[in-house]
């Protein structure tokens, strides 16, 4: 006889997650031909989380920066208040994603988001986290990925680049 083991439930939820389409998502892999970069930063505390998108678009076979520079801030609730720092970090990110991706901007765009937060990082690329919370969260970017016909990388750079961009400290 065989026991399924205390995950399988969540882990069936996941697969559901990502395979519950009507047609097959195509997943960008890889651009014949990149006509947006956005590069993001995103910092989060006890308090809240921040977070800002720049644009470089294809212009006259070169990149350009747009005029602007889109940003978002706000304040936990408690319940997320007092989660752990990974997971405020972690949502911080995804939150944001999500709301670029509801707006359009992130469309056929190769995406560098950045954070001083390693485990963000590594959940990210491990698709996987043995915090049930993480797990959650890091669901929510592989389809973004795939609906938002976008390519993401995930960076973890020094604390000191984040307060030299300006992230630091926003929330």
């Amino acid at each position: 006889m065989s026991y399924s083991c205390d995950r399988f439930k969540a882990d069936m939820k996941a697969l559901k997650l990502l395979t519950d389409f009507e047609e097959p998502p195509q997943r960008r892999i890889r651009s014949p031909k990149v006509l947006t970069v956005c590069y993001g930063f995103g910092d989060a505390s006890a308090v809240g989380g921040c977070a800002n998108f720049q644009f470089l678009r294809a212009k006259n076979n070169k990149m350009e920066p747009d005029d602007h520079i889109k940003y978002r801030y706000g304040h936990w609730c408690m319940d997320v208040g007092e989660a752990s720092s990974n997971y405020r970090e972690l949502l911080n990110l995804v939150e944001a994603l999500e709301m670029q991706v509801r707006e359009g901007a992130l469309r056929e765009s190769k995406v560098f988001l950045f954070t001083h937060n390693l485990t963000a990082e590594s959940v990210y690329y491990k698709d996987n986290s043995t915090s049930k919370r993480l797990f959650e969260i890091v669901l929510r970017l592989r389809p973004l990925e795939m609906t938002g016909e976008l390519q993401l990388h995930v960076v973890h750079v020094a604390g000191t680049r984040m307060i030299e961009e300006g992230a630091d400290g926003g929330s």
